[in-house]
């Protein structure tokens, strides 16, 4: 129904006859009649009837009347977000992100923009690069933060355009009673040929990233464990049963009994995308989420790695991979 037809027979109702109502809108009774026979047609029901030399209205036009200014007022809201809409004040975003990503880029964006655009309202779920790629394309996800692999599509993609975010270091994580844990740097072809490995599934990004930098230094990792979880990895080195390449954004989940050491330039990086549809406007969310990997950036320069973990060496027995704490 249009809004405009509702507020003739709204005007109708004050004035109580189609010559006022008409004079009014300054419109002619004829072009009064005419719309509100119309609106009757759109609501499927008689609007008015005959009374004396007159016409009044229907039982069903008061029943429309009742809900005409609340339909007016929705409407109006409905313009309004609109109008923010096409400044960014308003809108809607489902943001797809693996889990570091979405710990120390997405929710600390989001959160931003909640404060700084309080009309935006956001869906997060955690999906890996390999999900949210095909997810971003059918339209189930409106952004999602990605990092280099094989399955992020490249620079001229038909229908995703990627904005680069964070290029970040990754190090080696060792048990912190390993020989290897006492250099101030590692060296892939040099050092961990022979170590075994913990890494993430076949397939996954963070699997490829590893294994094209070892193939790079000459070499396939002994991969003796498969974990997904950052957490659980960290738990299988800190217990001494192999060795693992994390992204520098994943360092505050280190715990006791890991050490953290660079490597050897030239070092592999994580590089991470803000991957959207082609096409789609510039929203809050894309600049809060290029400020934050830009002071992320920042405070990997300043202060690299954390201080390596003092309180464990090796056992007597020397054997890598195995420590016991000093008293």
């Amino acid at each position: 129904m249009d809004l405009k037809r509702l507020r003739i027979l709204q005007t109708l109702a004050r004035h109580g006859t189609v010559a006022a109502a008409a004079e009014s809108l300054h419109l002619t009774p004829s072009a009064v009649s005419q719309q509100l026979a119309v609106l009757a047609k759109e609501a499927g029901v008689p609007l008015l009837e005959r009374h004396g030399r007159g016409v009044r209205l229907t039982g069903a036009a008061r029943v429309l009347l009742t809900h005409a200014d609340a339909i007016g007022v929705q409407l109006e809201r409905a313009r309004a977000d609109l109008a923010a809409h096409a400044h960014g004040g308003v809108g809607e975003a489902r943001v797809g992100g693996f889990p570091t990503a979405l710990a120390s880029l997405v929710a600390p964006a989001v959160a931003h923009v909640r404060d700084t655009h309080p009309g935006w309202r956001f869906a997060i779920v955690e999906k890996e690069t390999e999900d949210a790629i095909p997810l971003l394309v059918a339209g189930e996800l409106d952004l999602a933060v990605v990092m280099n692999s094989p399955q992020v599509p490249a620079a001229d993609h038909p229908t995703l355009v990627l904005h680069p975010l964070l290029s970040e270091p990754v190090h080696m994580a060792l048990p912190a009673g390993h020989p290897l844990a006492d250099l101030a740097e590692l060296d892939l072809a040099a050092h961990l040929v022979d170590e075994e490995w913990v890494l993430t599934a076949e397939g996954t990004a963070c699997h490829a990233l590893a294994a094209q930098a070892c193939g790079q230094a000459g070499f396939q990792p002994r991969v003796r464990h498969h974990v997904t979880d950052f957490g659980a990895m960290y738990a299988l080195v800190a217990a001494g049963l192999g060795v693992a390449m994390m992204p520098h954004m994943s360092l505050a989940s280190a715990p006791p009994g890991v050490a953290v050491r660079p490597l050897r330039a030239p070092a592999p990086r994580r590089h991470l995308f803000a991957a959207v549809r082609r096409g789609s406007a510039a929203t809050p969310l894309l600049n809060a989420l290029r400020d934050r990997a830009d002071g992320l950036a920042e405070s990997v320069r300043r202060r690299p790695l954390p201080p390596a973990d003092p309180g464990l060496a090796l056992s007597p027995s020397g054997v890598p991979g195995y420590r016991d704490a000093i008293d």
